[in-house]
């Protein structure tokens, strides 16, 4: 058996990132062809010898072809383990972790905050309301829609809007560390083919 050509890539976590999408989409795209051939082929009728060399050369291609994909799959995982190791090594895991916390802080704050309109009535405003108000349904016709209620007094809101203020600034603040962090360089083997399908 011949031994795979392999070379040493130096790049940055971020470019190593992109290496191992590029491999998976191509490591999908070879399985699904190969799968296609090998479990979907049909024919009309029998041609005679010629066919059946066809339909042999195809069952070839393809198992090479699943062969190389299985390369692939190995060296996006190799990518990915080394690419985690990084990330722990520099500290960009947690910072991911956090990051990850503040983006559904800002995503449920937000949800509130944002919500309020200014056709909501304070609970402290229902009581102005005519004791004869009853609203008759959700329907487009109605008299009387139902009464939204702003359950939230200003000083309330006032306190998430800061939440929400400050989680997205620290948000902010730690993509731009992640961003600074993933420019760490790494050093991966790959077999040059593989590297090829990645544009390397």
């Amino acid at each position: 058996m011949v031994r795979a050509m392999k070379q040493t890539y130096t790049l940055t976590l971020t470019r190593w990132h992109k290496v191992a999408e590029r491999l998976a989409r191509e490591y999908g795209e070879a399985v699904s062809e190969s799968r296609s051939t090998l479990t979907q082929t049909a024919i009309s009728a029998y041609l005679g010898e010629e066919q059946e060399e066809f339909l042999q050369t195809q069952t070839q291609t393809a198992l090479t072809n699943l062969d190389r994909a299985f390369r692939i799959q190995d060296a996006v995982a190799h990518v990915r383990h080394l690419v985690g190791d990084a990330n722990v090594r520099e500290g960009i895991s947690a910072k991911l972790a956090e990051f990850d916390k503040l983006n559904r802080r800002v995503k449920a704050l937000s949800e509130v905050v944002e919500s309020q309109s200014s056709d909501m009535v304070s609970v402290t405003q229902l009581r102005s309301i005519p004791k004869d108000y009853v609203a008759d349904g959700a329907s487009y016709d109605s008299k009387r829609p139902k009464i939204k209620v702003r359950m939230l007094d200003s000083q309330a809101l006032e306190r998430l809007a800061d939440q929400l203020s400050n989680a997205r600034k620290a948000a902010y603040a730690l993509s731009d560390e992640v961003s600074d962090l993933n420019k760490a360089k790494l050093s991966i083997e790959l077999e040059t083919e593989v590297a090829s399908a990645a544009g390397l």
